[in-house]
């Protein structure tokens, strides 16, 4: 990845794992950190966050585990059962793209942030929410050991541990241009398997992250409806516990720079299921 020289990278406040007692550490609540059998503390530290836009070499699934791409898609939020038609002509394009042998859908999460939402909400009670909100915390979403049997559930019996297998999200906005709470990746080859906390919550288990300087952050500025950005959650090749951790670390964050501008963020995100 090859930035612009000369350009000036803006900071942003993202939010990643912190030990409970360390100066401006906050709760984030309903999540439970494994090895200590704490509640997961954040800390808030300010980044550089580069502006996809403004990169010279377009990042790739294989090197960096994330893209972006322009993917139109006619009828967002159309007529009743959008979703599944949108799931389905997204996951065929996926499997094209990335020459698989199979990819299907996981699920979907839709995100509409409003002003007296909580994000606790989201692993409270979230059978009764039918918008959950963004998420301003480092994470990715599901451990290795759930990963295998959350895709071979979707792909069916003619797959196995022994095929390659993969998670792939694919987010993009309702609406756009996004400027409240766009969504920030940090390019795998940065991060650094130690940094990746076990937790556990309502869902199963994930991991949350730890600041580290090595990070290198992008977003996609004023990101747009036909515009999707493409992120690796797993990868069955790929050894975390080796230091090649080569999942995406994202999280939603608030701009600054920009606070109060926009509307309020609405997002769509698949969960893919991949057998290459």
């Amino acid at each position: 990845m090859v930035l612009e020289s000369g350009a000036e990278v803006p900071l942003r406040a993202l939010n990643f794992t912190s030990h409970k007692g360390v100066s401006g550490a906050f709760e984030f609540p309903h999540i439970t950190c494994v090895a200590t059998g704490e509640p997961l503390h954040l800390k808030t530290h300010k980044v550089p966050v580069h502006n996809l836009r403004e990169i010279k070499s377009k990042p790739s699934i294989d090197v960096n585990s994330y893209t972006w791409e322009n993917l139109p898609f006619p009828d967002l939020e159309g007529s009743e059962g959008w979703e599944d038609r949108y799931g389905s002509f997204t996951c065929e394009w996926l499997k094209n793209y990335l020459g698989a042998r199979s990819c299907r859908l996981i699920n979907h999460q839709i995100r509409r942030k409003h002003s007296d939402g909580d994000v606790s909400n989201n692993y409270e009670s979230r059978e009764e929410i039918k918008d959950q909100q963004p998420v301003p915390a480092v994470h990715v979403d599901i451990n290795r050991e759930r990963a295998s049997a959350r895709a071979l559930a979707v792909l069916g019996e003619e797959f196995s541990d022994s095929d390659r297998l993969a998670i792939i999200n694919i987010w993009r906005p309702l609406r756009g241009p996004v400027i409240d709470a766009p969504l920030a990746l940090c390019d795998a080859r940065t991060l650094d398997a130690a940094d990746m906390e076990r937790t556990t919550d309502s869902y199963g288990g994930g991991y949350f992250i730890k600041y580290n300087t090595n990070m290198k952050w992008v977003y996609i500025h004023d990101q747009m409806p036909d515009e999707i950005l493409l992120f690796r959650q797993y990868d069955n090749t790929l050894e975390p516990e080796l230091g090649d951790a080569k999942c995406i670390a994202h999280t939603a964050f608030l701009d600054d720079l920009r606070d109060g501008q926009g509307l309020p963020r609405q997002s769509i995100e698949l969960r893919c299921a991949v057998a290459y």
